[in-house]
């Protein structure tokens, strides 16, 4: 299981939001760039870069920033994916943040405008992830702001069919509480999809963590909080799960 380090941005700093909420955050010790120094030099390889701003806005509206993430990254160490996510809801907007970084995570454009992810996925193959964000089950879009009505087993199959080439699942009400991940909610949507490249996000407060998602068997973990807090320390997660740190 892979290790994905986030990092959060609002108002051009890094901060964590405790369970979506803009009133509730954490600001980071350093600044998006210099996380990715950090993340980079502990032996992580996958940064999931999420644009707070664009989520809420509905459009990208920190890429330059995420920009100056992806060379620091770049400067620090070959072969780091950077992941985008983050307010992508027209195709253009898509097509700018790959100008930028390696992957596009979607979430309420491709969960509300069914084809949107296809098109998508086509003009960009490989490149292109879906973001299933849930609270009490149910789909939170709009920057976990509003709640869908979807069955989210019925939802994840509609993204994979799309061209999802990852599916992130986040249990909102978990995410920036340290509280532990949806381990029930995982097994059920990785023994639906046994096939799928599935990545774990919200709650991961230990090593512990880590190991039970990996016995679960999703691909990777999105770890945010504890890497900020350091109840989570990157280089020996990276060698917890197998890597080179």
């Amino acid at each position: 299981m892979e290790l994905i380090c986030a990092i959060d941005l609002l108002d051009g700093g890094a901060v964590r939001l405790v369970q979506g909420d803009f009133a509730r955050r954490i600001p980071a010790d350093a600044d998006g760039p210099e996380l990715a120094r950090r993340f980079v030099g502990a032996g992580c390889r996958r940064l999931h870069v999420v644009d707070l701003a664009g989520a809420r806005a509905g459009r990208p509206v920190q890429l330059p920033l995420v920009g100056a993430i992806v060379g620091a990254a770049r400067d620090s160490a070959d072969g780091v994916v950077i992941e985008v996510g983050g307010g992508l809801r027209r195709e253009a907007d898509v097509a700018a943040a790959l100008a930028v970084a390696d992957d596009a995570i979607l979430g309420t454009a491709a969960i509300d405008r069914p084809g949107f992810l296809r098109a998508c996925a086509l003009a960009h193959p490989g490149r292109v992830s879906a973001s299933l964000d849930l609270r009490g089950g149910r789909p939170a879009v709009d920057g976990w702001t509003r709640a869908g009505a979807a069955d989210p087993i019925a939802l994840a199959e509609r993204l994979l069919d799309e061209g999802a080439a990852r599916l992130v699942v986040t249990e909102t009400s978990r995410d920036g509480t340290l509280a532990g991940p949806d381990l029930e909610l995982l097994t059920s949507i990785r023994r639906a999809f046994p096939a799928a490249v599935l990545v774990a996000a919200g709650g991961v407060g230990s090593l512990d963590d880590l190991r039970a998602l990996d016995a679960v068997g999703v691909d990777g973990a999105v770890v945010g909080l504890a890497l900020l807090t350091g109840a989570v320390d990157p280089a020996e997660a990276v060698a917890a799960l197998g890597g080179d740190a």
